[in-house]
């Protein structure tokens, strides 16, 4: 069994496994030529474009899986909303800021997807066997942000408005639940080996938050999708509600680079397995510093069976290549037995 999948299971493996978040982007120079040419509506409209940029750091990098190269407000379309990009990411025309009155905004209807997201899917499977491919989809708070405020909502300032002040939170939360659970089922039926939930703003909540106006629904989409394959979840600022996923049981929890690998453990093990959790930034700034870390966290990790080692976010445009590659010969030379 791969090094990869059977660290998510807690099974067996010779080395601690690794990929990174945000691997097949910016920072790579053969991204960058491919991005010269298309826009990122046009990349995930084409198979081969999209197939060929998720295997790119597997080849230049020696990851121990790939993750589809996608973007997690795209699905959001096959619902009614209409969505632009700009320098600073999605901007959605018709969002609840917009259009109290959600006005051609429908459920997840799949028959509408016009990315061919599975169709990349496949491809790698059937260009790429030897490597786990990761599935993945936005978190129910982080997609929400981006649909209430139409844009990126800092702080979650607005959402939290809207979610304490607006029965029309419900509702949209639970078309965006539907949304989820159906997109990582036609990710699952196409031949991803795992999935990741992408949360990024669900530490902007306060635990109290948490509980009341999320945590029923991310254990509905775990329920649906657990055992299915493993599924990893990952949130930014999330330590402070670590213990509250004792009771959702993912598989996997990501951890942001806020917290030591050994003292969520203390707090997750055995039940959950972790991913994490080197600093981005520190990434960027050079290879010594992003090694010295990187050999830290690796000793927090002892005993970890169902470790995972990953940035504690997504690679900044600024890194360099070679720091990641050099990370990821760090933690495949690392004797955890």
């Amino acid at each position: 069994m791969n090094n990869f999948i059977a660290a998510l299971r807690g099974d067996q493996h010779e080395r601690i496994p690794v990929w990174f978040m945000r691997q097949a982007g910016r920072y790579m120079p053969e991204y960058q030529e491919i991005r010269k040419n298309y826009n990122i509506r046009q990349m995930c409209m084409d198979p081969a474009i999209t197939e060929k940029i998720t295997y790119l750091p597997v080849n230049a990098l020696n990851v121990d899986a790939a993750i589809i190269f996608a973007d997690i407000i795209l699905p959001l379309e096959a619902m009614g909303y209409s969505i632009d990009f700009n320098a600073n990411g999605p901007v959605i025309q018709n969002g609840y800021r917009n259009n109290p009155e959600m006005n051609g905004i429908h459920e997840f209807d799949s028959n509408a997807l016009q990315y061919r997201t599975m169709d990349a899917i496949r491809l790698f499977k059937q260009k790429h066997p030897e490597t786990p491919i990761i599935g993945f989809s936005g978190g129910i708070i982080t997609v929400l942000s981006y649909l209430l405020s139409g844009t990126s909502d800092n702080n979650l300032i607005y959402t939290k408005k809207i979610m304490l002040n607006d029965s029309a939170f419900t509702v949209i939360k639970n078309m965006i639940k539907n949304m989820i659970i159906t997109y990582l089922k036609m990710q699952i039926s196409a031949g991803v080996d795992a999935v990741q939930i992408f949360d990024s703003w669900l530490g902007s909540l306060s635990p109290y938050m948490f509980e009341k106006y999320l945590k029923k629904d991310i254990m509905e989409i775990v329920g649906e999708i657990k055992g299915k394959i493993p599924l990893i979840y990952f949130s930014t600022g999330n330590s402070g509600m670590i213990e509250q996923f004792n009771g959702i049981k993912p598989d996997v929890i990501s951890l942001d680079w806020r917290i030591s690998i050994d003292r969520a453990g203390k707090i997750l093990r055995p039940e959950i397995g972790i991913q994490g959790n080197l600093d981005p930034y520190v990434a960027q700034y050079g290879k010594g510093p992003a090694i010295e870390e990187t050999k830290s966290i690796l000793k927090q990790a002892a005993g970890i069976n169902n470790y995972v080692f990953n940035l504690g976010h997504g690679v900044l445009p600024e890194t360099s290549p070679n720091t990641l590659k050099e990370i990821v010969e760090t933690v495949h030379d690392h004797n955890f037995h």
